[in-house]
């Protein structure tokens, strides 16, 4: 009995609901089209927004989420190996006298830019000093049996001198011109000047990078005064795991990564392999010559060599592996919805994977905006609407 009597208190609290304002049977008419209209928007905006991700800005950055855009760049083989700068040793020259000395002169500064040939600095020496006066000596002992060769001709030419004395004349001579020759091209080898001084001069076009002498300090063969490089010809060292050798081979395409500068991409060839393991790492060394090597590369920088799988030239379009994640058996990323701080998932064609990325082949863009980490969170938040907070749907 009481249950009839609160079923019927509810069917007439309903029914003057929907008679208020006008006739019940004008207002079922006007509310049979409303409730199609109002149907009709409820299932446009569950339509529209049934797939998407909304989150607070508090849980988007509790969850970690980036939002980046899609680029493209050359696909890695999987493997990114520590590197550093070097400059090449054929674009170095180290420049110091042949013979002890004293400096006398220091022409250039540190970071100045010199052309082969020019002045570097001037070296006293006397071993220069005493081949000098060796030469010296050599030619005043060859003019002198050159005018004896002469008068032993003319003598035997007018039938009186003996023929002995014309042959030791003219053997003489010629080892004084012998000496003569030796001394003066081992003065030329030193670079000596006038007094017994050494100018040392650039051999390379460069700048100097180093200078270790200063006026008045001894300067000897084993240590150089100056040290010239080309700054534009620089290659990239690196050493390869033993577990990946099978990636390395002379002419293999790579890119190399700087700490210095991340955005920076310099594609590369791989022009040396060591031909043995290095003993205390178990690692190959390998160089990396660059196509286009950048202005502010400087010697001992460091960053990575990326062994690339194709020619370094080819850049395709990738994200992460954070991006990616598998929905109802489709493999999609999550890109922004129309509402701020909101995701749906977007279909996405991988291909070939190398190291962190996945190639894109369709469905994505270069350039469009996509959750680059944490689609796991979205896939879930997704499924479960746990990150759901601060917005009424």
């Amino acid at each position: 009995m009481n249950r009839m009597l609160l079923t019927s208190f509810l069917v007439a609290l309903l029914t003057s609901a929907c008679n208020k304002g006008g006739s019940a049977g004008d207002h079922a008419e006007e509310g049979g089209h409303a409730d199609e209209g109002h149907a009709e928007e409820a299932g446009h905006g569950e339509g529209e927004h049934e797939n998407e991700v909304h989150l607070s800005a508090e849980a988007l950055e509790r969850a970690g989420i980036r939002v980046a855009a899609a680029e493209r760049r050359a696909l890695t083989g999987g493997v990114a190996i520590p590197a550093e700068v070097q400059f090449e040793p054929s674009s170095t020259a180290h420049v110091g006298p042949l013979v002890p000395g004293r400096i006398t002169r220091v022409s250039v500064a540190l970071g100045d830019r010199v052309r082969r040939g020019q002045l570097l600095g001037v070296v006293a020496s006397s071993d220069v000093s005493t081949a000098r006066s060796r030469l010296d000596q050599a030619r005043a002992r060859l003019a002198a049996a050159e005018s004896t060769l002469r008068r032993q001709q003319q003598l035997s030419t007018e039938g009186i001198g003996a023929q002995r004395s014309l042959i030791d004349a003219e053997a003489q001579v010629g080892e004084l011109r012998a000496e003569v020759e030796g001394l003066r091209r081992q003065l030329s080898v030193f670079g000596s000047g006038s007094a017994g001084e050494l100018a040392l001069t650039a051999p390379i076009d460069g700048v100097v990078v180093a200078v270790h002498g200063t006026l008045g300090e001894t300067a000897t063969p084993d240590q150089p005064a100056f040290i010239i490089t080309d700054p534009t010809k620089v290659w990239v060292r690196g050493n390869v795991p033993e577990l990946e050798l099978a990636r390395v081979q002379a002419g293999s395409a790579a890119v190399v990564r700087l700490h210095a500068f991340p955005d920076v991409t310099m594609p590369g060839t791989i022009t040396y392999v060591a031909p043995a393991l290095d003993e205390r790492t178990r690692s190959l060394p390998v160089r990396v010559t660059l196509q286009a090597p950048d202005a502010r590369l400087r010697s001992g920088l460091f960053g990575s060599i990326e062994l690339v799988g194709g020619s370094a030239d080819e850049r395709v379009l990738v994200v992460p592996a954070d991006a990616v994640a598998t929905l109802d058996g489709q493999t999609v990323v999550f890109v922004p919805a129309d509402e701020p701080n909101s995701f749906r998932p977007q279909p996405v064609a991988l291909g070939r994977r190398a190291g962190g990325f996945f190639e894109v082949r369709s469905g994505l863009d270069e350039g469009a905006r996509l959750a680059v980490s944490g689609a796991f969170t979205l896939k879930s938040a997704l499924r479960s609407g746990e990150l759901s907070e601060g917005h009424e749907h």
